[in-house]
């Protein structure tokens, strides 16, 4: 049985021609259910297609990198300045991936580019091309999903596997702190997926041993960045008459009343 393919343009033909079946949703958050969202651009009158493997298909009047901001500020441990770090101490680039341990949302795009689409790699089980497109069939093997490459198949091919390293770095920092209990990244729990990939778990969990990097050195690092980043704000960019001096006094006493107390 052959795949049935869709993609960005398959979906906004459909709309264009008022053929389009999905559901309106008032509201999305994205979540476990989530598959892909196509960006159908903003002449559009509903701005995304959400495929959903609880909800099937959904128009949103958000924009996809709307639903992700929502995502990392809101839901996502670290937030965006660890999934950031990550990318640093891995020599990514051009950011294309969030990772969440259990799952990973990956763009072949920049996640800055104008049009962004989404997809969730671990509800993706095969990778191929297609017409210069990446091409990504899900678990079931019923639905191919195409996927634009501004930089061509290769070089999102090479941005996959990346967002697989992205996301087992993402694992291994949290395995630091719960162990490997029930991760379906790297136990291979349910079906095969794309994220499945224990040789880069094992090669990230031997770059963090030997670095001696955690998950708690990483939040304060980022903590620190952000105290700088609140310094130069208050003493150098809006010049107010504070000493470096006092303003660490302050963010120290602060952090204080946000600690766990006996």
């Amino acid at each position: 049985m052959t795949a049935a393919s869709y993609s960005r343009d398959f979906y906004q033909g459909l709309l264009k021609a008022g053929r389009l079946e999905a559901r309106e949703a008032a509201s999305y958050r994205l979540g476990p259910g989530f598959i892909l969202a196509y960006d159908l651009g903003p002449a559009a009158a509903w701005r995304t297609l959400v495929v959903d493997r609880n909800r099937g298909e959904l128009l949103v009047k958000k924009s996809t990198k709307a639903l992700l901001a929502a995502f990392i500020n809101q839901d996502l441990p670290g937030g965006y300045p660890l999934q950031k770090k990550l990318c640093d101490l891995l020599e990514i680039k051009e950011q294309h991936v969030i990772s969440a341990g259990h799952g990973a949302i990956f763009s072949p795009s920049s996640l800055h580019a104008p049009l962004v689409d989404l997809v969730a790699l671990q509800q993706m089980r095969q990778l191929d091309h297609d017409q210069g497109c990446l091409a990504l069939t899900d678990l079931a093997g019923n639905n191919r999903y195409l996927f634009e490459t501004p930089r061509g198949y290769a070089r999102a091919r090479q941005q996959l596997q990346e967002a697989v390293e992205h996301n087992a770095l993402y694992c291994a920092l949290f395995h630091g702190l719960a162990g490997r209990v029930g991760c379906p990244a790297c136990s291979r729990l349910g079906d095969w997926n794309l994220l499945y990939a224990p040789r880069y778990q094992q090669a990230v969990e031997a770059v963090l041993a030997e670095k001696g990097l955690s998950l708690r050195g990483l939040l304060a690092e980022i903590r620190e960045e952000k105290r700088l980043a609140l310094r130069q704000l208050l003493v150098e960019d809006m010049a107010l008459p504070l000493l470096a001096v006092d303003l660490d006094y302050a963010l120290k006493e602060v952090e204080k009343k946000f600690s766990f107390k006996i």
